[in-house]
């Protein structure tokens, strides 16, 4: 009895850890200036994260400029995925008194085109299938 409730336990939590299991996405940042600064990206799991400015994982990313990316391992599901280049290397994004940003940003699933939307308008699905994000940073 006891060696089929253990048998049961470990078929149960490995059952589990299938579902569990994280995807490797790649972060592709396109546009980024030569000498522009350090690219900040940070990757938000809920609309309620992304309110609070509260992400799951934050990413720092170095290059030459133009395309740069990094793999990252993340549950799969939906995620709001935003950048900036810091060019004057103060460590924050810095905006004008309208809140516009002065630096370069980019925000997954947004083409520069209106106004950005919030968690919902611009959520990508991350899984087996889809586990590239793609942000193109652009001055507004």
């Amino acid at each position: 009895m006891k060696k089929a409730l253990l048998a049961a336990a470990v078929l149960a939590l490995a059952g589990f850890g299938a579902f569990a299991q994280d995807v490797r996405a790649e972060v592709r940042v396109s546009n980024a200036q030569a000498g522009g600064g350090t690219v900040y990206v940070a990757i938000f799991d809920s609309s309620e994260g992304l309110k609070k400015n509260k992400p799951l994982k934050t990413l720092t990313l170095e290059g030459p400029g133009g395309e740069i990316s990094a793999e990252v391992l993340l549950p799969a599901g939906d995620y709001y995925v935003s950048a900036y280049q810091d060019g004057n290397g103060n460590g924050k994004l810095d905006t004008n008194l309208l809140g516009i940003p002065k630096e370069y940003v980019g925000i997954a699933n947004f083409d520069g085109k209106g106004i950005p939307g919030g968690f919902d308008k611009h959520k990508l699905r991350v899984d087996g299938s889809s586990p590239l994000v793609a942000i193109s940073l652009m001055k507004i």
